[in-house]
């Protein structure tokens, strides 16, 4: 009898570890170049709490819309998305190694959370990629570049993490902060968009050992209430506008080593009761004009590290920044 119970007992335990397994994870294969669609893969795993990982391969012509959890999809690096992928709500969301393009945005959520893992979104008649509604999107390996619109928009309480990633080429801004969102961008590249970062609304940004180089407007514009953090090794040089430009009661800190050289405008301007403190190890040189300005006698500056290109500020060293 004990034998047999005992019998019984692992036979339960075995078929529990098995209903466990299945239920743990769904894995589905989609060749689009056979008719298949990464959509149709997501619905057939509707209503289920295992994850769920979608082998892709060829061309999809297609809107993926995901309003579940944990969906990972798979691009192998050869698959391509003509259309959109688009989170409204999921949690734990991966997409990797897959080109996105085609005629809208190319990438997003609409709340939940989403992360990019060396994808490249280009070519996108709108914007590249889309965080909105408290959504965080983070972007890593990736290229975002020559889309419609925006690089990276991030709205309404939203937040962006981007690393190691090129975002290049845009006619508008590279990345967009609006509506007390925030963006981190480390070890990253913003060049050739018109602005590089812009940054509004109550929003803040922090850059590290990055490089914000040759776009068409300014390196970072920061306007209302925005906070702006730079440091470790990141370089603002050679933009068509300012490098860092702050408004509307807008702080900036500058920390160590940064340099901030060959914009065609100011080094840093500050306009509308802004602020910028300058830690030492700071270089600013080589400017089209002055390394630092203020507009207006509320701007105030404070700084560890000599400006070569000179400073215009009322209040020069006398009042420090509101950060």
């Amino acid at each position: 009898m004990n034998k047999l119970c005992l019998r019984i007992a692992v036979a339960m335990i075995t078929s529990i570890g098995l209903f466990a397994t299945s239920a743990s994870a769904a894995n589905r294969t989609v060749d689009c170049d056979e008719g298949q669609s990464i959509q149709d893969a997501v619905e057939k795993g509707k209503g289920s709490a295992a994850q769920l990982y979608i082998d892709v391969s060829g061309t999809c012509e297609e809107v993926v819309t995901i309003k579940r959890d944990d969906v990972t999809i798979d691009g192998g690096e050869t698959a391509t998305v003509i259309g959109t992928i688009i989170v409204e709500g999921g949690s734990r969301i991966i997409v990797r190694e897959i080109t996105i393009t085609g005629p809208g945005p190319g990438a997003g959520a609409v709340g939940g959370n989403l992360k990019l893992i060396k994808v490249a979104i280009t070519g996108n008649s709108g914007l590249g990629v889309l965080a909105a509604d408290s959504a965080y999107v983070g972007i890593s390996k990736s290229t975002i570049s020559n889309n419609g619109q925006n690089g990276v928009l991030a709205r309404e309480g939203s937040s962006v993490f981007i690393r190691y990633t090129s975002i290049n080429g845009h006619d508008e801004d590279g990345i967009i902060l609006m509506s007390n969102s925030t963006g981190t961008i480390n070890n990253s590249t913003i060049s050739g968009n018109s602005p590089g970062i812009f940054a509004l609304l109550n929003s803040s940004l922090m850059v590290s050992n990055s490089h914000i180089d040759d776009n068409n407007g300014s390196g970072i514009e920061a306007d209302n209430g925005v906070s702006v953090f730079v440091d470790n090794n990141t370089t603002i040089s050679g933009n068509a506008g300012h490098g860092v430009s702050a408004g509307l009661h807008s702080s900036v800190e500058i920390g160590d080593p940064v340099a901030i050289t060959n914009n065609d405008d100011f080094g840093i301007k500050l306009e509308t009761d802004s602020g910028v403190r300058i830690r030492s190890g700071v270089t600013i040189s080589g400017n089209g004009d002055v390394g630092v300005f203020c507009e207006d006698t509320e701007s105030s500056f404070q700084s560890l590290s000599p400006i070569d290109d000179g400073v215009e500020c009322t209040d020069f060293n006398q009042v420090a920044p509101p950060l």
